[in-house]
């Protein structure tokens, strides 16, 4: 595993700035059609194969590949929309687009890869070497980079405000984590003075189950059970951002996990460039977990989730 993320690294790594994308040549937007449905079929194997080996050669070479595609001049301006398996999310104000997805390694682990592309025309890809595993004891106060990502697919990306002069974005994220458990991330993003990236940032003022403030929370972190279905979304109409609460329930193994019992938390931005937790939304809070919710029978998609709400 350590050889892949090396490899990754090697190949994505490029400093330049350059003018920002133009238009695609109709040549090169042919090619870049045909290199779509190769990494597709590349996807297809590193999600569904039964053999852990072919897997990981099929992501090793989906990283290969992409890269050789992303050099294609304005590349920028393909959406990749037909390459299922890797999420493609574009920033606001298009200054910049995030490629993520995950590898199965074993039961109980996943890796996450991605890269930033920014806006040029020329290639400027910067890597997202997953260190998920080196932040398990304070993932939600860590401050990190590209290099030391916590590791998740970004499945949508807003702007989140300003703060201390840094105007940044929140990333929502999904990751399988484990054969028992599964987290949604919201996660804090933005480009220091030198266009570095920077994960996490000082932004959430949210509070413990006594009352408690919590200021040093740089991202929300959920970790429920793998049976269940949790959302976080940003909701338009009301401007804020929304999560289910969690509460401490009995697991098959005996052990402890986290379920939704049915209330809602909401965000909302302040003047101070953070956001604010407000508690009970929509409906009141259990005392008790409910029965565990498990999810009806429904289509997957290419990574064998279910398809629905995030």
């Amino acid at each position: 595993m350590k050889s892949l993320f090396s490899f990754f690294l090697s190949l994505l790594c490029t400093a330049a700035l350059f003018s920002q994308a133009g238009p695609l040549s109709p040549a090169d937007n042919s090619n870049l059609q045909k290199a779509e449905s190769d990494l597709l079929q590349l996807s297809y194997i590193m999600h569904t194969d039964s053999s852990d080996e072919a897997r990981f050669l099929a992501c090793k070479s989906l990283i290969k590949d992409l890269v050789e595609a992303l050099k294609t001049p304005n590349s920028f301006n393909f959406d990749f929309s037909g390459l299922e398996g890797v999420k493609v999310m574009m920033a606001p104000d298009s200054s910049f687009r995030f490629f993520t997805w995950e590898l199965h390694v074993n039961r109980d682990e996943y890796r996450h890869y991605g890269a930033i592309q920014y806006n040029s025309s020329a290639l400027k890809l910067m890597p997202l070497i997953d260190r998920g595993d080196q932040l398990r004891q304070n993932p939600e106060t860590a401050i990190t980079s590209n290099t030391d990502w916590l590791g998740y697919v970004i499945y949508n990306i807003i702007p989140g405000g300003t703060y201390q002069g840094k105007p940044y974005y929140f990333l929502f994220g999904y990751n399988r984590h484990a054969a028992l458990s599964r987290q949604k991330v919201l996660d804090v993003f933005y480009l220091d003075p030198a266009g570095k990236p920077v994960f996490g940032l000082p932004v959430f003022a949210v509070y413990t189950p006594e009352g408690h403030l919590l200021e040093d929370h740089t991202r929300l972190v959920l970790e429920y059970s793998a049976e269940a279905n949790v959302a976080m979304r940003f909701e338009p109409e009301s401007k804020r951002i929304i999560y289910e609460n969690l509460i401490i329930a009995q697991g098959p193994d005996g052990g402890p996990i986290s379920l939704p019992d049915g209330s809602y938390h909401a965000l909302e931005y302040g003047t101070d460039g953070r956001w604010h937790e407000i508690s009970k939304v929509f409906n009141h809070k259990y005392e008790k977990a409910p029965v565990e919710r498990v999810l009806p029978e429904e289509k997957k998609d290419i990574m064998g989730r279910p398809k629905g709400r995030l």
